[in-house]
């Protein structure tokens, strides 16, 4: 897991790296174009929620979710602590790079007007890893293990709507979401690759049982 981590950051890096020498790419406004003129039906209805979300609602989410992991599966505070605290990697790219917004004349529409720079994006930043922590720490206690993968795949069509949404309202580049969904797992396989902090959090309600008759 380690090992992976290292890999997707040093894939973040060089994202970065190109990002900071052009800040446009041709690239990303014909993906953004090809996005925005395509009829995503009923999904976009999604997005106003997913904008808050990620946004507003950002600090909600997150105090939502470390209270949900107290509650079902404390055992796995520390793992929601530290895999959280990897929202504060937004802070640190997006004053290192400052990279402009995309504008009217670059793409087809701008309908979201966030007053910060783009790369990298935080909404996939903050919603990926507060829903990435969940499955790690709920879905790994209560689920079965054939219906894990049907978690991940919840998880990752979450992370889908919310990179489509950035895209389609005009307020990311496509390379902004990439950093941002590989800045993210990047971080969580880093907090998961910690033996110390992953056992304890995937421990099982055997595990607790037992640890409670050796307090006793």
């Amino acid at each position: 897991m380690l090992v992976v981590a290292i890999a997707i950051a040093a894939a973040v890096g060089v994202i970065t790296a190109i990002v900071i020498m052009h800040p446009y790419l041709s690239l990303d406004a014909t993906v953004e174009r090809d996005i925005q003129a395509t009829n995503l039906g009923p999904l976009t209805l999604t997005f106003p929620f997913l904008s808050w979300l990620g946004g507003p609602g950002g600090v909600p989410m997150q105090v939502v979710v470390i209270l949900l992991v107290l509650l079902l599966n404390r055992r796995a505070w520390v793992l929601a602590l530290a895999a959280l605290a990897g929202g504060l990697w937004y802070l640190i790219v997006v004053n290192l790079v400052n990279r402009p917004r995309p504008t009217v004349g670059q793409i087809l529409r701008v309908t979201e007007h966030p007053g910060s720079t783009s790369f990298p994006s935080g909404h996939l930043i903050f919603i990926t890893i507060s829903a990435g922590v969940l499955m790690l720490c709920l879905g790994y206690r209560y689920l079965p293990r054939w219906a894990r993968p049907i978690g991940w795949a919840v998880v990752a069509g979450i992370v889908l709507a919310v990179g489509l949404d950035r895209i389609y309202v005009g307020a990311h580049w496509p390379s902004d979401v990439l950093a941002g969904l590989l800045i993210a797992t990047a971080w969580l396989t880093l907090v998961v690759s910690v033996r110390r902090v992953s056992d304890r959090a995937f421990g099982t309600k055997q595990d607790d049982r037992l640890s409670g008759r050796l307090a006793s």
